[in-house]
């Protein structure tokens, strides 16, 4: 019955158009050319032009670029202000684009080029000649576009085209404000990313630099005071292959929209923002098969695994670059398994109370790990399922407090939720009520196209009226994504 529902809802709205299928398309093919270019500049600043250890990386990246001139006759590849555009359509950010975008940007923004152009199809001599005058070029030269375009000419080549950096005017980029969503959306991408390097590190027994995490969380927490429902939107990102930088990220953004609820201080936030982060930090001495095995634990296994908040209480202390350490950040991290009847773990030789950092991170750690694909469980609870456990296990597991302010964070339909409505048309909560008394009545992102193909934007208020005082829209019950195919998190990227 539902899958007919959710079928005939698709149909009433309509297919994507042609040039909506076209555009997610370019779109795909514009990430997966910017990840080649990225490898394609690293290599070539190792090896010459001539090495063959380079052919592979050339005819990848060709190959991604003449895939796209073919395609549209042209492939322009510009930057504005953070983000690429691969004819004239942006392209988002992802988890496993974030490095490559991050690296690229960077790259050409101190060379001063924000425009590259090929008008026509290349051939790898070409390529190569292109990548290395390029890579050569000297870092904040203002005549970097003249150097490169008479290379090209001098060398026969007239089909790539070279434009300077535009420096824009904050007021012509935003008018009004900096846009709070990119903001959200870069700070959490940036934040994954940070993450894998600072465990890289660890494991690899490295020199780590969390100077970085702190600003992040610093910046994570100024967000939340302005509007915790946009960071609240990013959590709804389930990364199965970025698992464990990915979940960290989320626990720390549903941390800090309770510490917010509770009125902490800018300064007990940010300590609050990196607890969570580091959470898990002790699980990167746990070998890999372990964390990743489909199966139950041995004895031995589950032995090491209870022994992660401890370890990562270790680490935490040995992490210089965090400055001074407040005790209840590493009293958040020993705390987070340890359970409000202390059941849990590690075992305690006396009884102590929880930590308040304890507290809610339980809570948060435990609400998105339920939320999330794993090796062991590649279908996951829906938000709805995850709260009715948390529900069932308050007091014993979770402050019952704590967990009410959770539930009021994210709503009786919490952020992320795929909810069927009285009108036959399915939606996405986007946004909690403020009010109390309407907790039952989110915004909502309506789903009116091919999932296969892209996402609508359309916002509806389900606190709307009629004329005669009746709700336009109301929610009738909540629908498995999974069971579906939506892929929720990209109606928040």
């Amino acid at each position: 019955m539902e899958s007919f529902e959710f079928i005939s809802e698709v149909s009433n709205h309509g297919l994507s158009t042609v040039s909506e299928s076209t555009d997610f398309d370019l779109i795909k093919l514009g990430v997966n050319l910017i990840t080649k270019f990225h490898v394609l500049m690293r290599i070539s600043q190792i090896y010459d032009s001539k090495n063959v250890a380079l052919n592979q990386f050339i005819n990848e990246s060709l190959h991604a670029i003449n895939t796209i001139v073919e395609r549209e006759g042209i492939l322009a590849i510009k930057i504005v202000k953070d983000d690429f555009f691969i004819n004239d359509k942006r392209l988002p950010y992802s988890v496993e684009g974030f490095t490559s975008f991050k690296y690229l940007l960077t790259k050409l923004r101190k060379r001063l080029i924000g425009e590259v152009i090929f008008k026509s199809e290349l051939n790898e001599e070409i390529l190569r000649e292109f990548i290395y005058a390029l890579v050569n070029l000297e870092e904040d030269n203002e005549d970097n576009v003249f150097i490169l375009q008479d290379h090209l000419l001098n060398k026969g080549i007239n089909i790539i085209e070279v434009n300077p950096l535009e420096i824009y005017e904050l007021e012509e980029l935003s008018p009004k404000k900096e846009d709070s969503e990119e903001v959200a959306k870069k700070v959490f991408f940036e934040t994954i990313n940070t993450m894998k390097d600072v465990i890289s590190n660890i494991k690899g027994k490295q020199f780590t630099d969390t100077r970085r995490l702190k600003r992040l969380a610093q910046k994570a927490v100024h967000l939340a005071m302005k509007d915790e429902s946009i960071l609240l939107g990013m959590a709804t990102i389930k990364n199965y292959d970025e698992y464990t930088f990915n979940h960290s990220v989320n626990v720390s953004i549903y941390s800090l929209a309770m510490g917010r609820r509770l009125g902490l201080s800018r300064k007990t936030l940010t300590e609050l923002g990196i607890t969570a982060l580091l959470h898990d930090i002790g699980k990167s001495k746990i070998p890999k098969e372990i964390l990743n095995k489909p199966s139950s634990l041995n004895e031995d296994e589950w032995r090491l695994m209870k022994r992660h908040p401890l370890m990562g209480v270790e680490i935490v202390l040995n992490l210089k670059q965090l400055g001074e350490i407040n005790p209840r950040m590493v009293i958040g991290i020993f705390d987070h398994h340890l359970r409000c009847d202390l059941s849990g773990y590690p075992r305690l030789f006396r009884r102590k109370g929880v930590s308040l950092f304890g507290r809610i991170i339980q809570i948060a750690d435990s609400y998105d790990a339920m939320t999330t694909p794993r090796v062991y469980k590649k279908i996951p609870y829906t938000p709805e399922q995850a709260l009715s456990i948390l529900l069932r296990e308050r007091g014993s597991n979770y402050d019952p407090i704590l967990l009410k302010l959770f539930i009021g964070i994210v709503g009786v339909y919490p952020i992320g939720s795929l909810v069927l409505l009285d009108t036959d048309e399915i939606g996405v909560v986007f946004k909690t009520n403020p009010d109390p008394q309407l907790l039952d009545r989110p915004k909502i992102i309506l789903v009116g196209k091919d999932e296969k193909r892209g996402v609508s934007k359309e916002i509806v208020d389900l606190s709307e009226r009629n004329k005669d005082g009746s709700y336009k829209r109301s929610i009738v019950r909540t629908l498995d994504p999974y069971k579906y195919h939506i892929d929720i998190a990209k109606y928040f990227i």
